[in-house]
């Protein structure tokens, strides 16, 4: 009988400590507040979870893979806060291709960085590197290179004409071979996705330089005229006139000389005074022979003539004429 007495207590002991061990584990899984932020929306939500994709999916919303879930106050104390960042598409244009991105945002140059996109100095973004990209905005990467190119351009070579009184009149010969000279300019090109976008000259250099070519022209050669050979250093074109001093007998002319035929008037600056001519006209219709160019007159300039005879019926039937003068030696 003691025995089953002593038993009998032992049972409300045992009970009592069973009854204390339901009452921990209750208090270790007590029910927190958590305020749960999506956007502009807050939920409160009553729940013993500390995970916080269940704390979201208790207050009724559903998440994707790219969703940034965190709480901002640990409900360890019994209240706790939950931010939820939503994942949004970004387009990202670069290297020619498109890549399609899901963010829950940042600045540019990390969303580039979480798509393996590295950028070099002189790249261009749009937007901005720096700047915080926000939902509905897309991202352009420009690649831009710079470099300088060297550029050989030829630089022709001008021509020049000399006379050569040993050389016949109307034939011409090559003196000189000319030469193209070479310049190179260094630019510096930017190339933005390969294509070239600027162009800057910074230098040129002459490389070469060019050769003037040199022809002689034929001036010389002999006429001939009634058995008599002439010979002469140049040929010129020249347009005629006549004047006569009929009726002012023994008129001298610039030189000092009487006038008569065969004194030619011209203008000392292209034929000399005293130089020794011989004249025919250009067509080839009429002879005035041999001239001394000894006058001179106001309206003879350049290359003008002026030929003596003897009446003022010659220069009136004369007139004016073109004419081949040859520059006699």
């Amino acid at each position: 009988m003691e025995t089953n007495k002593r038993h009998s207590r032992l049972v409300p002991v045992c009970a009592m400590f069973a009854g204390a061990s339901v009452l921990m584990s209750a208090m270790t899984i007590s029910t927190k507040t958590v305020a749960v932020y999506d956007g502009a929306e807050r939920k409160l939500v009553h729940t013993t979870a500390n995970d916080p994709g269940i704390v979201a999916r208790a207050a009724g919303l559903q998440l994707s893979a790219d969703d940034d879930v965190f709480f901002t106050d640990d409900p360890a104390d019994g209240f706790g806060v939950l931010q939820i960042n939503r994942a949004f598409p970004v387009l990202i244009s670069a290297d020619g291709k498109a890549h399609m991105l899901q963010t829950t945002g940042g600045t540019v140059s990390s969303i580039l960085a979480d798509a393996g996109i590295t950028l070099s100095p002189e790249d261009l973004v749009y937007p901005a590197a720096d700047e915080p990209l926000t939902q509905g905005s897309d991202i352009t990467v420009r690649r831009v290179e710079v470099r300088n190119e060297q550029v050989a351009e030829s630089i022709p070579y001008e021509s020049t004409t000399v006379n050569n009184p040993d050389l016949p009149y109307g034939q011409s010969r090559v003196a000189v071979a000319g030469q193209a000279g070479e310049k190179v300019t260094t630019f510096r090109v930017e190339y933005r996705d390969g294509e070239e976008y600027s162009r800057t000259s910074l230098s040129t250099e002459i490389t070469r330089q060019p050769v003037t070519e040199v022809i002689e022209i034929g001036t010389g050669g002999v006429v001939e005229y009634n058995g008599n050979v002439y010979p002469y250093s140049r040929v010129i074109q020249m347009s005629a006139t006549a004047y006569t001093t009929e009726h002012r007998k023994g008129a001298r002319t610039a030189s000092g000389t009487v006038a008569r035929v065969g004194a030619v008037a011209v203008d000392k600056n292209v034929i000399p005074l005293g130089t020794r001519l011989f004249i025919r006209g250009s067509d080839g219709s009429f002879t005035y022979g041999v001239a001394v160019a000894e006058d001179t007159g106001s309206a003879i300039k350049g290359n003008k003539i002026d030929l003596y005879f003897n009446t003022y019926r010659e220069c009136i039937q004369f007139g004016r004429q073109d004419v081949t003068v040859y520059v006699l030696k």
